[in-house]
C-alpha cells in the first residue's frame, strides 16, 4: 500500500512541474502583449525596484534604422534572467507598440513574436538562465516622436518584475544628424555598458526640408506663427496649424528650444482674456499632456482649466525632438467653454498663439516669455494660407516716443541745467538765459513724449498689463508718474532766497535724476519682452550710452570744479553741487562766461550728436524689428 501512495504523489509531482515548464518555458502568452503581465496564477509582481535594466546604444534614431537594445542587470552583481517580454512603446501612448526587431542572439533561447505587427516583441524560449542579451530593433518609417523600451522581466516562476523601462529614446528625420551617445540610464553607477554602436551621420545640408507643421501651410491648412514672416523660413518661436477635412478640425502645435508649454487660443477679438486655450505641455518625464482652459482679462486666475471641459479635444500625436515641443490633436466642431458656443465650422476666431518656459503651479501655464501673438482679424478656420498678426503700429510708436524721450531729450536737458548756467550769458532765448531755454524746451520735449507715449501703450493693451516677471511696466508707469509732477513742481518753485528753496531744489533735482534713470532701466527691460521683438544685442547700444553719458557727466564735473576754483593743492573742496542747499547761491561773476566755457560748448557738441546716433539706433531697431535674424545672417550665424 504504501508504495502505492509514492507512486501517487511522484505522478502528482511530476504533473505540477509539467504545468510549471507550460507555464514559463516556451515564452509570454499572447494575453501579455498588452499589460506584459504573465499569467503565473495570479502571483503578483515584486514591488521592490528592479534588478535589471534596458540600456539603449543611442538617444536617437533615424527613421528606418537599427538600435541596439541590451537588456541584463547592473554590473557587478549580474542576475541571470528566467523569462521576459520586451516591446518599444509610444512617449505618448504607452498602449501602442511601435517598431519592430530583426536579430536576436540566440533563437533557442529568445525568438521574436508578434502582438499588433510582425515581429514588434521579444521573448523567451527557454526556462534556462540566460545572461545580459541584446536585440536589433528597427524604428518605423511613419513615425516621430519618443519611444521607451519597456520589459517584465522574471527571475524564476514566482519571482518577476514588471514596468523595466529604458531612458527616452527619439525617432527622428532620416536627414538629421543622430548624436552616438548612449542615453544616461536610470540605475546604480557601475551599469553594464551597451555594445558600441557607429551610427552614419548625413553631411549638413545646406537647406534642411521644413518640419511636418510648416508642410502645407500654403495650400492645405491655415498657419499662423511668431515671429512676422517665420513659415516661409521654418523658423518660428511658436505656430499653429489648422487643418479641416470635412467635419473634422485637427490643430498642430510647435515651440523649439525646450519649452514648457506651447499653446493657441480661440478669441472674439485680439486681446488676451475670455478665450478657449489648447495647451500642450511637457512634463518631466518627457511625456506631452494636453490640455484645455479658460483665460480671464488681466484677473487672476488669468488661466484656468478647472473652467473648460477637457474631452473637447483629443491628441492624436505629440513628440519632443531637438527641443522642438510638437502636438497635433483634434478639436469638437462645436463645444460649449465657460457658457460661451465655440463653432468652428461657422463662426470666425482670432487664433492666437504662445509658448513659456514655466507654471504658475501643476494646472496653471506660466507667462508667455517665449513668444505671444494674436491675429488681427478673425479667421475662418477651414481657410488656408498664412495669418497675419495685428499692426504694432501703436507699440512701435510707444517706444520710439520712450526712447527719443529718455535717451535724447531728458539726457540733454538735464546736462544743460547742470552745467551750463554760466555759459552764454548775456545771449537770451525768448526773453530766458540759453539754457534755461532750451533745459526747458527739452523737458517739455520729455513730458509730452512721455504722455503720448503712455495714451499708445494703454489703447493698444487695453488697460494695465503686467508682463509676468518683467518689471517693464512698474518701472514704466513709475517714470510716467514722476515724469507727469516734475513740471507742476517746477511751475510752483520758490523764489531764490526764500525757505523753502533748497528744499525745492533737492526734490527737483532727485525726481528728474530718479525718472531718467528709471526711464533708461525701462528701455532695458523693454529688451526682454517677447512682444517689443527687439534683438538680445540691443542692451550693448543701451549700456555704451550709459558709459558714454556718465564718462561725460564726470568730465563735465571736473571742469566746473576746475573753473569755479575749487581744487587746491591737487584735492577738490567742494562740489558743483554746493548751492542745492543753499537760499542763496555762491556769489559769482555774472557778468561773463565761466572759465572753460568754450570747452564743455565743446564737450556738448560731442555729447549731442553722439547722443542723438544712440537714439536713431534704438529707435530703428524697434521700428524695424524683429531684425535679430538679419543680423545673425549679417555675421554669418
Amino acid at each position: 500500500m504504501l508504495p502505492r501512495k509514492r507512486s501517487a504523489v511522484l505522478a502528482l509531482t511530476i504533473l505540477a512541474l509539467v504545468k510549471y515548464s507550460e507555464q514559463y518555458s516556451s515564452g509570454a502568452p499572447s494575453g501579455a502583449c498588452v499589460d506584459q503581465t504573465p499569467r503565473h496564477e495570479n502571483i503578483p509582481a515584486q514591488s521592490t525596484a528592479p534588478p535589471y535594466l534596458i540600456l539603449t546604444s543611442s538617444a536617437q534614431v533615424r527613421q528606418g534604422d537599427t538600435l541596439d537594445v541590451t537588456v541584463g542587470s547592473p554590473a557587478g552583481a549580474p542576475l541571470p534572467i528566467g523569462g521576459f517580454i520586451l516591446q518599444a512603446r509610444q512617449i505618448q501612448n504607452p498602449d501602442i507598440i511601435v517598431g519592430k526587431f530583426i536579430g536576436v542572439p540566440d533563437s533557442s533561447k529568445v525568438h521574436m513574436t508578434t502582438c499588433t505587427s510582425d515581429n514588434d516583441t521579444v521573448t523567451h524560449s527557454s526556462p534556462e538562465d540566460k545572461p545580459a542579451m541584446t536585440f536589433q530593433w528597427q524604428a518605423p518609417d511613419d513615425f516621430l516622436g519618443g519611444v521607451e523600451f519597456r520589459a517584465t522581466v522574471a527571475q524564476s516562476y514566482a519571482t518577476f518584475w514588471k514596468n523595466v523601462e529604458s531612458p527616452l529614446v527619439e525617432v527622428v528625420t532620416r536627414d538629421t544628424v543622430v548624436s552616438t551617445s548612449a542615453p544616461a540610464a536610470a540605475a546604480p553607477a557601475g551599469t553594464m555598458a551597451p555594445p558600441p554602436v557607429i551610427m552614419e551621420s548625413k553631411p549638413k545640408q545646406e537647406a534642411r526640408p521644413l518640419d511636418v507643421i510648416y508642410q502645407g501651410c500654403a495650400d492645405t491648412k491655415l498657419c499662423f506663427g511668431v515671429p512676422q514672416n517665420c513659415i516661409s523660413k521654418g523658423d518660428c518661436k511658436a505656430i499653429v496649424a489648422v487643418f479641416v477635412a470635412g467635419d473634422q478640425y485637427t490643430f498642430e502645435l510647435q515651440a523649439p528650444g525646450n519649452p514648457k508649454y506651447v499653446a493657441a487660443g480661440l478669441s472674439m477679438d485680439n486681446k488676451m482674456g475670455d478665450d478657449s486655450a489648447m495647451e500642450c505641455v511637457r512634463n518631466d518625464n518627457g511625456r506631452v499632456n494636453l490640455y484645455t482652459s479658460w483665460t480671464y482679462p488681466k484677473d487672476d486666475p488669468y488661466v484656468s482649466r478647472s473652467d473648460s471641459p477637457q474631452e473637447i479635444v483629443q491628441l492624436q500625436e505629440s513628440s519632443i525632438i531637438d527641443g522642438k515641443l510638437y502636438c497635433k490633436f483634434k478639436r469638437d466642431v462645436v463645444s460649449v467653454v465657460k457658457g460661451q458656443t465655440f463653432d468652428l465650422a461657422n463662426n470666425m476666431y482670432n487664433l492666437m498663439v504662445l509658448a513659456g518656459n514655466s507654471m504658475k503651479d501643476a494646472n496653471r501655464v506660466g507667462f508667455h516669455d517665449i513668444a505671444y501673438e494674436a491675429t488681427g482679424t478673425p479667421q475662418a478656420l477651414a481657410a488656408v494660407g498664412t495669418a497675419a498678426a495685428g499692426s504694432k503700429l501703436l507699440l512701435k510708436l510707444h517706444g520710439c516716443c520712450m526712447v527719443i524721450a529718455w535717451l535724447a531729450t531728458s539726457s540733454l536737458g538735464l546736462l544743460l541745467a547742470r552745467y551750463f548756467r554760466q555759459t552764454w550769458v548775456g545771449k537770451q532765448l525768448g526773453g530766458k538765459d540759453i539754457w534755461f531755454a532750451w533745459h526747458r524746451i527739452f523737458m517739455v520735449g520729455t513730458w509730452l513724449l512721455t504722455v503720448v507715449g503712455f495714451i499708445l501703450i494703454l489703447i493698444d493693451v487695453g488697460g494695465w498689463s503686467y508682463a509676468g516677471g518683467n518689471p517693464h511696466a512698474v518701472t514704466g508707469i513709475i517714470t510716467v508718474i514722476l515724469c507727469f509732477i516734475q513740471p507742476i513742481g517746477a511751475y510752483f518753485r520758490p523764489h531764490p532766497g526764500t525757505k523753502r528753496r533748497p528744499i525745492f531744489n533737492w526734490v527737483h533735482w532727485g525726481i528728474g535724476n530718479a525718472a531718467h534713470i528709471l526711464g533708461i532701466i525701462t528701455i532695458f527691460l523693454a529688451v526682454y519682452l517677447p512682444k517689443a521683438e527687439l534683438p538680445p544685442w540691443s542692451v550693448y547700444i543701451l549700456a555704451a550710452f550709459v558709459a558714454f553719458h556718465v564718462v561725460m557727466h564726470l568730465v563735465l564735473s571736473f571742469t566746473v570744479c576746475v573753473s569755479d576754483g575749487r581744487i587746491s593743492n591737487g584735492r577738490i573742496n567742494t562740489f558743483p553741487m554746493k548751492d542745492m542747499g543753499s537760499r542763496q547761491p555762491t556769489q559769482v561773476d555774472r557778468s561773463t562766461d565761466a572759465p572753460f566755457s568754450s570747452f564743455r560748448r565743446l564737450l556738448l557738441g560731442i555729447y549731442a550728436p553722439v547722443i542723438l546716433i544712440f537714439a536713431i539706433a534704438m529707435i530703428c531697431l524697434v521700428a524695424l524689428a524683429p531684425i535679430g535674424e538679419v543680423y545673425d545672417t549679417i555675421l554669418g550665424a
